[in-house]
């Protein structure tokens, strides 16, 4: 898998945020406590399947900033029992447009996200399980919250 740099993706989520994102490549997984969220993609032509694994803080604070709402306005809305429509549709829209950062040489397709890995497609669990390829990022939001950002892919 060709991979994109922690450059490339810092720049794709400043731009995207308005914030100054910094996107740290780690050796290892990240270790965290919070609650993660899976989003999946399909690479086309070949018919893969590849895994972005986030912290639930993490990307939230990506849609709240791109829709401009300040972090204790994102807590508070995460933290309604109702789902929050706005923000769970900027953050639809963010993991689309990571999807440019998913696969650099073919066409990744945002396929959907989910709040965790028992209902992954079967192809996404595999990748998930048993990534080929794995990218491990620390990352950090000015004036947001950061976390964990992993980038999987099958052998």
């Amino acid at each position: 898998m060709a991979e994109t740099s922690s450059i490339a993706m810092s720049k794709l989520f400043s731009d995207l945020t308005g914030q100054r994102v910094t996107f740290s490549e780690q050796q290892y997984p990240v270790s965290t406590t919070a609650k993660q969220i899976y989003s999946v993609y399909l690479i086309k032509p070949m018919d893969s399947t590849r895994v972005i694994k986030a912290d639930v803080p993490l990307l939230t604070s990506f849609a709240g900033a791109l829709i401009g709402l300040p972090l204790e306005s994102i807590k508070e809305r995460v933290a309604e029992s109702r789902p929050n429509e706005a923000l769970r549709d900027s953050l639809y829209e963010v993991m689309n447009i990571a999807s440019r950062i998913v696969s650099l040489e073919y066409r990744a397709v945002f396929m959907g996200m989910y709040p965790s890995s028992v209902g992954l497609p079967t192809d996404a669990l595999k990748t998930l399980r048993d990534p080929g390829s794995a990218s491990y990022f620390k990352v950090t939001i000015d004036s947001y919250e950061g976390g964990a950002f992993s980038l999987l892919a099958p052998w």
